[in-house]
């Protein structure tokens, strides 16, 4: 029996998000989506053939549907927490997917409402916090943690032991050396190479990863 799912977002991430849908289907009928809640988009609209429910705030209506968020992004990653807070809905109302093509750990552990593109690794001891995007080709070292609200963009790698505090962005290429911290709120740009803490709320580029200057 398979399981309503609503999506969080109707942006380009919602391609990815079906995909990997399609793929746990494939092996086991586990979930049915049923539409999407946008707060920028109207109720009734279609978007790759489901249908806008209306805005986050209508999570309430839906008590029998699993939820999944794909608001996702560089510019707004910051205000993930409130977004999700919007819908009122608690952790465990959210599911967690992961695409048969990652490798994960059976020593990971995984947060509610995580979401896994094909191609990333999760090596043995990764904790993962909720609310987490991990985007294609990831790579996170043994006993990496990433806390809750974090976006690893395609790509990036986190070296063992490394830990990414709550509410960061990870850019697409990005590297960050063992034994680091990224602190909360903290943006790392496209094909940084972090060699040294961060702060948190800075924004790093460049090789070796350097703050952006205000």
């Amino acid at each position: 029996m398979t399981r309503p799912l609503i999506i969080l977002g109707a942006g380009g991430s919602t391609y990815d998000l079906l995909d990997i849908v399609e793929a746990i289907n494939a092996r086991a009928p586990t979930w049915q989506p049923i539409g999407f809640l946008d707060d920028a988009r109207p109720a009734g609209d279609l978007h790759l053939g489901l249908p806008l429910l209306g805005p986050l705030r209508n999570a309430d209506q839906f008590p029998h549907a699993w939820f999944v968020n794909v608001i996702a992004g560089d510019r707004n990653f910051r205000q993930l927490p409130t977004i999700l807070a919007s819908t009122g809905l608690p952790p465990e109302r959210f599911a967690t997917l992961v695409h048969p093509a990652a490798v994960v750990s059976s020593r990971a552990r995984l947060g509610q409402g995580v979401v896994i593109n094909p191609g990333a690794v999760l090596a043995g001891a990764v904790e993962i916090g909720n609310h987490v995007m991990i985007c294609p080709g990831v790579v996170l070292g043994h006993e990496a943690r990433v806390g809750d609200h974090c976006i690893l963009a395609p790509g990036a790698i986190l070296s063992g032991l490394t830990q990414v505090e709550p509410g960061c962005y990870i850019g697409t290429r990005a590297v960050i050396r063992q034994n680091l911290t990224i602190g909360a709120g903290a943006l790392i740009g496209m094909g940084a190479v972090v060699v040294a803490n961060v702060q948190p709320g800075t924004s790093m580029v460049g090789v070796p990863a350097r703050p952006v200057l205000a």
